[in-house]
């Protein structure tokens, strides 16, 4: 998908930021050093930098979808899980499971077309201020329609797929709350937690920091009781896939 970017649109030599916006919103979704990378490295060759950023706005877009109790609604998704995160710690887990479940069930109101008509050119513009912080000439009002065109398809599928997802996490599965993992960028590496998508040889050394999260993970939570020393079951069912800060070694600068 990168690679069709970088071929189809003219890309200037890295070095210098020539789009502020979009570098400050590449900055506030993912990091300060993620976006310094895509500003500074030379793409046209190499794209894998924007291929791990594409991949980084996917992994977000579905882990809002999945873990979302209505849509849209950032403000009644926060009260939501808010209170569901104190029924899960006072009651029993057959209780707080059937709660979720009944509540994402009749919370959720939402035309999926027009979900699609809203969320598509929302994301076409994530991924358009990616390609213009990593130096792409072509105007933003021209990019972001041909981004959308090209990318409508692949984000519809994903969407749906999301949404299914979502109805096995919050309504179907009540005996365990299933939650989605990802790694804030800047935090340490560890390979009991998470796993380096791009190793390449030797594994990551100590010390060096996530760039960002690639792959979703997935863990189980069970309140086994409400009292004693054994309360709870949490194990990491599949670990998520990080790009780490030594991926970009290698890249031109």
């Amino acid at each position: 998908m990168a690679e069709s970017m970088v071929d189809t649109f003219s890309f200037e030599s890295g070095g210098v930021v020539r789009n502020e916006n979009a570098y400050a919103m590449v900055t506030g979704l993912f990091g300060q050093s993620l976006a310094h990378y895509l500003a500074t490295k030379k793409h046209k060759d190499d794209p894998l930098l924007i291929q791990i950023a594409f991949q980084s706005c996917f992994v977000k877009f579905l882990e809002f979808v999945i873990c979302s109790w209505t849509l849209p609604g950032d403000d009644v998704n926060r009260m939501l899980a808010s209170t569901h995160e104190r029924i899960r710690c006072g009651e029993a887990q057959a209780i707080s499971g059937r709660w979720r479940a009944l509540t994402s069930a009749y919370a959720h109101n939402y035309e999926e077309s027009q979900l699609i008509a809203s969320i598509t050119p929302h994301l076409a513009g994530h991924f358009s201020n990616i390609i213009l912080t990593a130096g792409c000439s072509v105007a933003p009002d021209i990019l972001r329609a041909s981004v959308e065109k090209k990318l409508s398809d692949r984000i519809v599928l994903l969407f749906k797929l999301a949404l299914q997802l979502n109805k096995i996490v919050m309504e179907e599965i009540t005996s365990a709350d299933l939650r989605i993992v990802t790694v804030p960028f800047e935090t340490i590496y560890s390979a009991e937690q998470m796993e380096d998508a791009y190793v390449d040889g030797d594994p990551a050394t100590g010390g060096v920091r996530v760039l960002c999260t690639t792959d979703l993970g997935l863990r189980r939570m069970t309140r086994l009781a409400t009292s004693g020393e054994k309360q709870w079951d949490d194990k990491l069912l599949l670990k998520p896939k990080v790009a780490l800060k030594t991926v970009v070694d290698s890249m031109d600068g």
